[in-house]
């Protein structure tokens, strides 16, 4: 049995994966509830899909990330992937961070999102 057999795991692994370099953000946006809410230790505010789709979006157009999953711990209604995620900009700057993100599910959907990362690899892409 994998962590992805649990079916939150798994919807917290797509919605991963849809922001990565390849990947489909309608689908993974659809994997969200109406009211999720999603909060970064960057910004340390929550805010909702739209504008974590709008984030991702500039982000997108700044640099693509591929994401190493180390582990993934699940219990319940609750996921916790931590990993390593990197990128690099048009420019030749690196993007290399450690993150943990903790997911809660309800009703096969993700209600909320807390990501944990290096905020200065982010303030070197984005500062």
């Amino acid at each position: 049995m994998t962590p992805f057999d649990d079916p939150q795991a798994e919807l917290a692994w797509m919605f991963m994966q849809s922001m990565c370099e390849g990947g489909d953000l309608d689908e993974g946006f659809a994997l969200l509830s109406d009211d999720f809410t999603y909060w970064s230790i960057v910004t340390r505010s929550s805010f909702n899909k739209a504008t974590l789709r709008r984030a991702v979006e500039r982000r997108k157009k700044k640099f693509e990330v591929n994401i190493e999953l180390l582990r993934c711990v699940n219990e319940g209604e609750t996921v916790v992937i931590e990993g390593e995620v990197d990128g690099v900009t048009a420019d030749g700057t690196r993007y290399d961070s450690p993150f943990v993100c903790l997911f809660e599910c309800h009703d096969g959907q993700i209600v909320s999102l807390r990501e944990y990362s290096d905020t200065q690899s982010l303030a070197k892409v984005f500062p």
